[in-house]
């Protein structure tokens, strides 16, 4: 019972920094929604987000990645997709140059299916990244 909430304690501060969404495990694979904030405090509201989509549904593709900007604060959202094994970049995602809000187009390639990958979204500038999450638990 105790070690339950220790768990449940770990899982709500890293759920603080970042919202990760996950499919169900029963699927073959999983999506990865990172959300990142306005600002390093835990209170803060999210300034925008990156989605990482495994498995086609309708319209929307598989293997596929977007960025969105929520919050007009001059910055812009970067989404950054690697392989957690190798640790290789797959693609990226941005809204540089962009006003807000907006969300990219879906950035797509074949992903061998299985694939464990990392999802990193940061706030950016021309210059820095700033306030980042990251996100590892989808597969393509």
């Amino acid at each position: 019972m105790k070690r339950k909430g220790l768990i449940r304690a770990a899982v709500a501060a890293g759920a603080a920094l970042a919202t990760v969404a996950v499919a169900s495990p029963a699927q073959a694979s999983q999506d990865v929604t990172v959300h990142v904030l306005q600002c390093p405090m835990t209170y803060c509201a999210t300034a925008g987000y990156g989605w990482f989509h495994a498995d086609p549904i309708g319209s929307t593709p598989g293997d596929a990645l977007k960025a969105c900007d929520l919050d007009a604060d001059g910055y812009g959202v970067k989404a950054w997709l690697y392989n957690r094994n190798t640790g290789n970049l797959i693609r990226t995602a941005s809204t540089a140059g962009h006003s807000s809000p907006y969300c990219t187009g879906w950035q797509t390639g074949d992903l061998p299916e299985q694939t464990p990958v990392w999802l990193k979204v940061c706030k950016v500038s021309s210059t820095k990244a700033d306030v980042c999450a990251t996100g590892a638990e989808g597969w393509s």
